[in-house]
């Protein structure tokens, strides 16, 4: 097995683990937001689900109104974006290859340009911020609840556990996964060039090309002397 197959592999490994965490972490944040077992059989969407507070005056309930609907939020925009993260790792895990970069016609542009197609740099950055928002949501709903979740942990549901796993996976064991990449799979950039150079210029052009010119300038005088001669 040559080094360009063991680059390969070991990137190919990197790639359906990360496809992995991804889609088990957007499965777990999919389930958390739209189930409703976070705490004592409340979760996100349930009505006046701010237990343990007693607001005296309308600007302390407006407040606390404020709270709930940014935590709804944010885990909707989190569940949306961790829908087309779970899918975008379906396709690395199962549909992608370590040659499909070299079947794309612009792959000389993007060499040039200094880009190239990176799966697992495209999941970090799609995962990542899907398992930010969660955690946004997460901590607006623990911090409410902050004072009977002290006072009774089991209450805890299998909505708010499977939360915690989720924005785990994807902001802590993705980009940890992904910086042992880093160090493990080599930069497949220079080997894509070799094969772009050589492409376009094989070792029988060059070598006949090399032949036809000449190698020096008296030759060259020569040349141009016999095509002189030979047109008269």
């Amino acid at each position: 097995m040559t080094p360009a197959d063991l680059r390969e592999d070991s990137a190919s490994r990197f790639r359906v683990a990360e496809s992995c965490v991804g889609l088990v972490g957007c499965v777990c944040v999919c389930y958390a937001v739209w189930t409703p077992c976070w705490l004592a059989g409340a979760g996100l969407w349930t009505e006046g689900n701010v237990t343990g507070h007693s607001p005296t005056d309308k600007s302390a309930e407006g407040l606390l109104f404020r709270a709930q609907e940014a935590q709804q939020v944010f885990g909707v925009l989190s569940s949306l974006m961790a829908v087309s993260s779970a899918a975008l790792c379906l396709v690395f895990a199962l549909c992608w290859s370590s040659r499909t970069v070299h079947s794309y016609s612009n792959t000389r542009s993007l060499l040039m340009a200094g880009q190239t197609l990176y799966p697992t740099t495209l999941l970090l950055l799609t995962l990542s911020p899907t398992g930010f928002f969660f955690f946004l949501s997460w901590s607006l709903f623990t911090r409410q609840h902050r004072e009977e979740i002290q006072q009774n942990l089991s209450a805890l549901g299998s909505s708010y556990w499977l939360g915690v796993l989720g924005w785990a996976l994807l902001v802590v064991v993705q980009p940890v996964v992904f910086l042992a990449e880093q160090f493990v799979v080599p930069d497949p950039l220079p080997e894509l060039m070799r094969s772009v150079l050589y492409r376009q210029n094989p070792p029988a052009s060059r070598s006949y090309s090399t032949l036809s010119e000449p190698s020096s300038s008296k030759e060259t005088e020569r040349f141009k002397l016999r095509r002189v001669v030979s047109l008269a």
